[in-house]
């Protein structure tokens, strides 16, 4: 997955109103809710015919809050996730909402959701 294809995705978050940050939240203390994203480059036969790659970018959202902002900020991802772009390097961009569901946390209070989308870009050579 490209840089530009991570800045997309923070763009993308930031647009919809949703805190997020790449990896782990490291902005102090944390918002009543919010995502950290992560990825999984898929093997692709065509990277060096076509400069097709695919990766699955997994967002987690916390909260200690109520489940339904979770769910908001899930209908939201859904809802705008189906994009295509052109990227800054040229680059086009394909995201694509996959599922999301809850995650079981080790603490009561703590609510978890996952949200798997798919990620498609075309290198420009």
């Amino acid at each position: 997955m490209s840089i530009e294809a991570l800045a997309y995705m923070k763009n993308m978050m930031a647009s919809l109103g949703i805190p997020y940050e790449f990896m782990r939240w490291n902005s102090g203390l944390p918002p009543d809710y919010y995502f950290v994203g992560e990825y999984i480059e898929v093997d692709s036969p065509f990277r060096y015919e076509n400069g097709h790659t695919e990766s699955t970018f997994i967002l987690r959202g916390y909260t200690r809050g109520e489940w339904l902002l979770l769910e908001e900020a899930k209908a939201k991802i859904e809802k705008s996730a189906m994009k295509t772009a052109i990227l800054q390097n040229g680059n086009g961009i394909a995201v694509f909402y996959d599922y999301g569901t809850p995650v079981p946390t080790n603490d009561a209070e703590l609510k978890s959701i996952k949200i798997n989308l798919t990620i498609q870009e075309w290198k420009v050579n």
